[in-house]
């Protein structure tokens, strides 16, 4: 288990559960202040996904946020049979 956490302004909840959705940004957060294009939550969550763990997020508003990440210990069964890769 692995977690993240700031300080900053916070996700209304009611955003939270879009949060990991292609090109998604909590509406409360600035483009100018803050940037982003809504793929960096998106990417996390596919890599972590493919790994076989979970991604999430607790927060509220003008509370910051704890991002957390849980993986297994080991690789998922249906990875585990699979050929390793060769380099080209």
């Amino acid at each position: 288990l692995l977690t993240v956490s700031d300080e900053g302004i916070g996700i209304p909840k009611e955003q939270q559960e879009r949060l990991f959705e292609l090109f998604f940004r909590a509406q409360n957060a600035p483009v100018r202040q803050y940037g982003g294009l809504g793929l960096g939550l998106y990417i996390c969550r596919t890599i972590v996904e493919a790994h076989g763990g979970h991604i999430g997020v607790q927060s509220e508003v003008d509370h910051g946020a704890t991002f957390w990440v849980k993986l297994p210990l080991a690789a998922p069964a249906w990875r585990a049979h699979e050929p390793a890769a060769l380099p080209p």
